[in-house]
């Protein structure tokens, strides 16, 4: 692959996804900092993996791959060395793209805490759901069925609407 046009390319598809990336963030790690620490992991393995990519699916299918891969290994990791940080004890206080709203009379704030309760896997689902991806693009992505798919999001939009609503 010539490494100009291949180094344009992947810019671009990087360039035009990168809201994928920002999302898997939002759910996946819990302070600012871990959020661009695991975007940059994300986009050094996309720029490793690239090479790869044959298209055999949409950009955005392989990029979603991708990045919940590095994001659930990254929390793997994590889980097995509980380390606290000091920066972590703090409250942000500045705007960032990468800040999950935190308060709750927000629907977007009260929305990201029910997703942070559900399994890693239900995370991914409804995270690929609420960016408008099909049941078929979901259970490639994830390596589901898609009536598997089908099930478990009935299952999480059940469970998210009884958290938001519990009096409903």
């Amino acid at each position: 692959m010539n490494m100009i046009k291949g180094e344009t390319d992947f810019l671009s598809a990087l360039e035009s996804n990168i809201s994928i990336l920002i999302k898997i963030a939002r759910v996946y790690a819990y302070t600012t900092h871990d959020r661009k620490d695991l975007i940059n992991d994300i986009i050094l393995e996309l720029w490793k993996s690239y090479p790869k990519f044959k298209g055999d699916s949409k950009i955005s299918t392989w990029i979603y791959r991708v990045s919940l891969n590095v994001a659930l290994n990254v929390k793997r990791k994590r889980d097995n060395n509980k380390v606290l940080f000091f920066d972590e004890l703090k409250v942000a206080d500045g705007s960032d793209i990468l800040e999950v709203p935190t308060d709750n009379s927000s629907e977007i704030g009260q929305l990201y805490q029910c997703i942070e309760s559900l399994s890693e896997q239900n995370k991914a689902i409804i995270l690929l759901y609420l960016d408008d991806k099909s049941y078929e693009e979901i259970s490639q992505i994830l390596g589901l069925s898609r009536t598997n798919v089908s099930t478990r999001l009935n299952r999480i939009k059940e469970q998210l609407r009884k958290q938001m609503n519990p009096y409903k």
